[in-house]
C-alpha cells in the first residue's frame, strides 16, 4: 500500500566528541522520544545518523522540533554542544515499513539526498516534497526554524520541549518550578509565536499535498 508520509533523516552534531556512554544515552533518548509520538524508529547507520518514519506527516515538523529540542539539553549531560542535522522528506512511501535497508518510497529518498546537501547549505534543518510550488513555502519554515534554534538556550529548549506539548505556560512552570514570569521570559525570547506559525504554515502545506483538489 502507497501513502503520504514523513521520513526524518538525521545526524548528531558533534558526536565525535561524546565518548561512546555519551552516544549511546542520548541515542537511547532519541529513540524514547520516537517511539512515543506516534512514529517509528528505523535504524542507527554511519555511526550518528538515523531515520525513522510517520505514517502520518501531520506531527512530523513537531517531532524533528522535538528531537533538536532533545538535543540541546542533552549538552548539560556531555559537556559539549549537541545538536542535530535533519532532513524531513514528505511524499509517498510503501507501507508498511519494517526495515531501513528496505523501505521504500518518495519521501525515503527526498530525506536522504536532502540531508546530504546540509553541510554546503551550512544549514542544520530543511523540509523537502515533491511538489515545488510547496517546496517554496518549506523553505522559509526550514529557514526561519534554524534562524530560531540558532541561539536556543538550554533553558528554552526545555520550555519550547513542553510548548511542543501542548503544555500552558503555567503548567510549565509547576513542572520546572519557576515563577510564570520567568517562563514567559523564556518563551518570548524562544520565539514561541513565531513558531506557532511555522507549525500552521506546515499544516496547511500538508493539507494541499494530502488532499490537492481541496
Amino acid at each position: 500500500m502507497v501513502i503520504t508520509g514523513a521520513v526524518i533523516t538525521a545526524d548528531i552534531v558533534n558526536s565525535k566528541a561524546l565518548s561512546n556512554e555519551m552516544l549511546n544515552r542520548l541515542t537511547d533518548r532519541l529513540k524514547n522520544l520516537i517511539n512515543t509520538n506516534n512514529a517509528k524508529f528505523l535504524s542507527f547507520y554511519r555511526g550518528d545518523s538515523f531515520q525513522c518514519y510517520c505514517v502520518d506527516p501531520w506531527p512530523a515538523f513537531n517531532l524533528a522540533l522535538k528531537l533538536r529540542c532533545e538535543t540541546n539539553l542533552f549538552r548539560e549531560t556531555a559537556g559539549v554542544e549537541t545538536d542535530l542535522k535533519i532532513s524531513l522528506g514528505i511524499g509517498e512511501i510503501n507501507s508498511p515499513v519494517t526495515n531501513i535497508s528496505t523501505a521504500m518510497g518518495k519521501a525515503f529518498i527526498i530525506s536522504g539526498e536532502e540531508l546530504e546537501k546540509l553541510d554546503s547549505r551550512q544549514r542544520r534543518f530543511i523540509i523537502r516534497s515533491g511538489n515545488e510550488e510547496i517546496n517554496i513555502a518549506f523553505d522559509a519554515i526550514s529557514f526561519f526554524t534554524d534562524y530560531l534554534f540558532s541561539d536556543l538556550t538550554v533553558k528554552q529548549a526545555e520550555v519550547l520541549q513542553h510548548l511542543l506539548k501542548n503544555r500552558t505556560q503555567t503548567e510549565i512552570a509547576n513542572l520546572l518550578d519557576k515563577s510564570q514570569s520567568t517562563i514567559n521570559r523564556h518563551v518570548q525570547a524562544l520565539g514561541w509565536g513565531e513558531m506557532e506559525h511555522l507549525l500552521d504554515i506546515y499544516k496547511r502545506c500538508i493539507q494541499k499535498i494530502s488532499h490537492p483538489n481541496e
